[in-house]
């Protein structure tokens, strides 16, 4: 039963978890400049539910891409059926409409809740967005700033278009190491490793401007260390490079968020 139940988490993806609660959670306490114990519950609901909707549905369609690229995943690996992934879609999405009435008011509920409609736009026909390329890319980097974008308000947006540029960076380099899934699956505008690097290099530079532009200075260290990462990988671990940078960048990225929001916090 435990090893079930744990099949279902893992079609959602620790990363993506990590950065739509940081994201949610630092919008939220930034912007309103106070904490409250229900930004922490607001923030783990949008990543444990919406968020984790658009990935358990994008690993049921993804099923040909993970089989090549990720066959030790719940799906392909058989562990669990798309009749159970589905009925835990189901529950999600149930999930995500109760926790959108409950939590939040106005504006913000309808804007959680589309998250939901972004995933169907992302992993369904007739607009199945995860294969076009680098516009794919470019919409999940705009979902996992979105959370900072909705919990800041306006008065934090200069600071959340600021991540979303960081974020498009980073999100630039994911599809390196799963070449072989996405040529079965048909995606299209594949870069080279170049001129991935460089485009990623681009939104990082871009994202770091913004943050010494607005009021969030100290959250630079965001893309100023992703860059740092990037061309010390790009130059000394090549071998590495394809199947380690996302990883590592997601890794450094989450670390500097913190320390970004508590110096931030600390300074308020």
């Amino acid at each position: 039963m435990f090893r079930k139940l744990s099949a279902f988490f893992r079609l959602y993806r620790a990363d993506v978890f990590l950065l739509s609660f940081l994201a949610f959670f630092a919008g939220r306490l930034l912007g309103k400049d106070d904490f409250s114990w229900l930004f922490l519950v607001q923030a783990l609901f949008v990543a444990l539910f919406p968020y984790n909707f658009v990935y358990t549905l994008n690993s049921i369609t993804d099923v040909v891409e993970d089989s090549a690229n990720k066959p030790w995943r719940p799906l392909p690996s058989g562990l669990i059926s798309r009749h159970d992934a589905a009925k835990w879609l189901i529950f999600l999405t149930f999930g995500t409409i109760i926790g959108c009435v409950i939590l939040f008011e106005g504006l913000e509920k309808i804007l959680v809740f589309t998250v939901l409609i972004f995933g169907v736009f992302y992993s369904l026909p007739p607009f199945v967005l995860k294969k076009r390329g680098i516009l794919a890319c470019f919409v999940t980097g705009t979902g996992m700033a979105y959370p900072m974008i909705v919990a800041g308000g306006k008065d934090f947006l200069p600071c959340s278009l600021s991540l979303l540029l960081h974020i498009l960076g980073v999100t630039a380099l994911k599809d390196l190491s799963d070449t072989g899934g996405d040529i079965l699956a048909g995606r299209k505008n594949m870069l080279s490793l170049e001129k991935t690097c460089a485009l990623s290099a681009f939104f990082m530079l871009l994202s770091a401007a913004g943050f010494l532009l607005s009021p969030q200075k100290t959250a630079v260290i965001l893309p100023v260390s992703s860059l740092v990462l990037l061309f010390a990988n790009f130059f000394f671990a090549k071998k590495s490079f394809k199947e380690k940078i996302y990883g590592r960048i997601i890794f450094i990225t989450g670390i500097t968020a913190v320390a970004a929001v508590v110096v931030l916090k600390m300074a308020a």
